[in-house]
């Protein structure tokens, strides 16, 4: 087959460390990652929190002027994303027509609480500085300005399937002409608001930060050493009038993968909230992975972690297929399975 979607690369930022190899490591060892209790006021109870770990020494490109100020949201997104256009993080001259579709959920909340922190003190002495970090799309934009990159750049705001929305949109790019490759970045940074609205929904979960990075590409030539995008469902959106179960079900139903191929999920290992997803694959016979009780809910960036695994497992050989399945948000039920060519 000609003239199909190709992941040239990939990068990860996690609690498990810096790099794509680092999560799927931690994944395959089951480590145990730590939480820290994070505490936003004397008075408040304490959160638990999964942070990203820090850097044991400042690496080349975060010596970058544009990178001096930005916030941890930025610094992930990069990392990742420089990882997955060239495994030493170098920038390197990107391709001459490369778009940016970045995710986001939370978006650069550490810079929008202090800002607006200081309006309220003093409008007056509110830092003009700070403001331009506070909107959605300032990390994508970063990476556009690092990359030098004047090709179109997105950002979206949706759950943790929203990554999968974004590869959806830049195989339209890519089909359309509009650019000849592709970053789809998500990154989330932690803030309390965030973490404690995940008590309004069942079980214990975790906050967690870092970001997640794949280039997308179109090649006419597959090497059995290329991983490929073989389908991406519609996404089934969960409203009034269409439950969580009836969009999983429409989304298990459209994926035409083999019976054997290995399942990247999203459960959050609490019965109730999982039990639409486990219903729907019951019947799954192929291995399972999940990321979400390890490594905690990292909102928009866990399908993006969940594409990063996919892919390091079909590199190394553990598996031929492996599917993502983004289903246990909010918003709504999204898959995307990830082959090797067949020769």
């Amino acid at each position: 087959m000609s003239n199909r979607l190709h992941i040239a690369g990939w990068g990860a930022v996690s609690p498990a460390g810096w790099t794509s190899s680092d999560l799927v490591n931690a994944v395959l060892d089951q480590l145990d990652l730590p939480a820290s209790l994070e505490l936003r006021h004397s008075d408040a109870p304490p959160i638990p929190c999964r942070r990203v770990p820090p850097l044991a020494s400042p690496p080349t490109w975060l010596r970058q002027p544009r990178l001096r100020r930005s916030s941890p949201i930025t610094r992930f997104a990069v990392s990742a994303a420089l990882e997955a256009l060239h495994p030493s993080k170098q920038l390197v001259p990107p391709p001459i027509s490369l778009g940016v579709l970045f995710a986001v959920q939370n978006g650069s909340v550490n810079y929008s609480s202090r800002f607006f922190a200081e309006v309220l003190a003093n409008p007056g002495l509110a830092s003009p500085i700070l403001f331009p970090e506070t909107v959605f799309n300032a990390p994508s934009s970063h990476i556009s300005s690092l990359l030098a990159s004047p090709s179109l750049n997105n950002t979206l705001v949706n759950d943790a399937g929203g990554f999968l929305s974004a590869l959806d949109m830049a195989a339209q790019w890519l089909d359309d002409g509009q650019v000849t490759d592709c970053l789809i970045i998500s990154a989330e940074e932690y803030d309390w608001l965030s973490a404690e609205s995940l008590a309004l929904f069942p079980g214990p979960k975790i906050a967690s930060e870092g970001a997640a990075a794949l280039w997308l590409r179109r090649t006419e030539q597959p090497s059995p050493n290329d991983i490929l995008l073989e389908q991406i469902t519609e996404a089934a959106t969960i409203t009034n009038l269409q439950s969580r179960s009836t969009a999983i079900q429409k989304m298990y139903l459209e994926l035409a993968t083999p019976d054997n191929a290995t399942l990247i999920s999203a459960e959050s290992g609490h019965t109730t909230w999982d039990l639409p997803h486990a219903e729907s694959f019951a019947a799954w016979v192929g291995p399972r992975f999940t990321l979400q009780p390890q490594f905690g809910h990292g909102f928009s960036i866990l399908g993006g972690w969940q594409c990063v695994l996919a892919c390091e497992l079909l590199q190394r050989g553990v598996c031929h297929d492996a599917v993502v399945a983004a289903d246990t948000g909010a918003n709504q039920a999204q898959a995307a399975w990830f082959t090797r060519p067949s020769h």
